[in-house]
């Protein structure tokens, strides 16, 4: 359902080139429902966003919200990930901008709040956290910069293991609950000749996930630190994830380098695929493409050393500081957790929700989220938004050249290389 492409590295500068507003001068006039030059007409407050396909979701949600708030919610989207990124930098600080902006969160957020481009919304927060419509204590910090917050939860998605109900039974397994169960399900998937485990990510962002996956459950702590910059790339965890990801290679574990995460709801239907490691927003994916609710399930991968710790990928709904109508759009971020918005919100995207009570009626989804229920993991915001965008978006190509070549001497370099720009990307990040 979602769509999410690696953005080229984005300037630490606040200029854009010249070629950049060309770009944005074509989008912006391909936006539908009128210019963002000028303000949404009466009770609709316009909605900046990357995704055509969450149009009706974001109807669905705005009857809420115009019950609760009475404005409607007029989204206009450019499809294209990088497309969009530089056209929001250019336009947030002009009369051009939209009311709404659909973000990320982390670093991400920081990069664009410390520019001036985001209101300060920390009062919607302040009665989300009195109402009990979120987790606050898990996710205000990373929607927060010098203090202030600048964004509420659009969505919030939890990185779990997707796996064909009906594959395991022909196994004879079942939900593994250790590191060793959970390899041994990949060893009888392998011998039966079933993918074990459907993997993209060579070429795109999705590289980063078994990494993140894999040293946040060896060592949670050392994960913030790492991603914070009071810890090496080099260092023991590191070493030992990058081992743990050569072995499950050497298992024979992951589907080819050129397959696509794209490919795996086919490949569940078919019985051809056993697990995909993926945020839970893509379930609707795996229902569209004909697998039973019934047949998908979904849990937290054990983890290889430590207690369980769940990533969380958490995009932002942020009003624009000079957006046309800011009042207004400060009251639909302020109604945006209200239960009655979620419901409707998460019934469309089929996942889970910032408010822990608000779960849609599907299988895997409300696996996932009994499980965290049970075992209150701790949780860490995803690699991609967890450091400076340009440090992730370089490692991120390092992890990719490591699933071409997944040897040892490869995890070595890939290691060194990771820190060298660490080295450098936190010290322009701090200046």
């Amino acid at each position: 359902m979602q769509s999410i492409d690696t953005p080229p590295p984005v300037s630490r500068r606040a200029a854009l080139t010249s070629g950049l507003v060309g770009v944005a001068g074509l989008a912006l006039g391909a936006c539908g429902q009128g210019s963002l030059t000028r303000p949404a007409p009466a009770d609709v407050v316009s909605l900046f966003n990357d995704n055509s396909t969450w149009a009706p979701g974001y109807q669905a949600a705005g009857a809420q919200v115009h019950r609760l708030a009475g404005y409607r919610l007029a989204p206009r989207a450019v499809p294209n990930v990088s497309n969009y990124q530089q056209i929001v930098r250019m336009s947030a600080q002009t009369d051009s901008t939209s009311d709404l902006i659909k973000w990320w969160n982390g670093y991400r957020l920081r990069d664009v709040a410390r520019a001036g481009i985001l209101a300060d919304v920390s009062e919607a927060w302040n009665e989300a956290a009195r109402q009990g419509w979120c987790d606050d204590a898990a996710l205000r910090e990373s929607f927060s910069y010098r203090g202030r917050q600048y964004g509420v939860p659009l969505y919030k998605s939890y990185y779990a293991v997707f796996y064909s109900k009906k594959v395991f039974d022909r196994l004879g397994v079942g939900v593994p609950a250790t590191w060793q169960e959970f390899l041994h399900v990949v060893d009888a998937a392998r011998a039966r000749r079933i993918t074990p485990i459907m993997s993209g990510g060579a070429t795109t962002w999705e590289s980063s996930i078994w990494f993140q996956q894999l040293v946040n459950g060896l060592d949670h702590r050392f994960y913030l630190d790492l991603t914070a910059g009071r810890a090496s790339y080099t260092d023991e965890v590191c070493r030992q994830a990058m081992g743990l990801w050569s072995d499950l290679y050497r298992r024979g574990a992951f589907s080819p380098p050129d397959a696509a995460v794209s490919d795996a709801p086919g490949q569940f239907a078919q019985g051809r695929a056993a697990m995909c490691l993926y945020g839970t927003w893509n379930t609707g994916a795996f229902l569209d493409a004909g697998v039973k609710d019934a047949d998908l399930g979904a849990f937290l991968l054990p983890p290889p050393g430590g207690a369980q710790s769940a990533l969380v990928e958490s995009g932002v709904l942020a009003v624009a500081a000079h957006a046309h109508k800011r009042d207004a759009a400060v009251s639909v971020a302020r109604a945006w957790l209200n239960p009655a918005v979620q419901r409707a919100w998460t019934g469309f995207l089929r996942d889970t929700s910032a408010d822990p009570s608000v779960v849609p009626d599907v299988g895997a989804v409300r696996q996932v989220a009994a499980q965290v229920r049970r075992e209150r993991p701790t949780q860490a915001v995803r690699y991609w938004e967890a450091s400076p965008p340009v440090l992730i978006e370089g490692n991120v190509l390092d992890l990719s050249a490591f699933m071409i070549n997944p040897t040892a001497a490869q995890a070595k370099s890939t290691l060194a290389s990771m820190q060298r720009r660490a080295d450098k990307e936190w010290k322009m990040w701090t200046s």
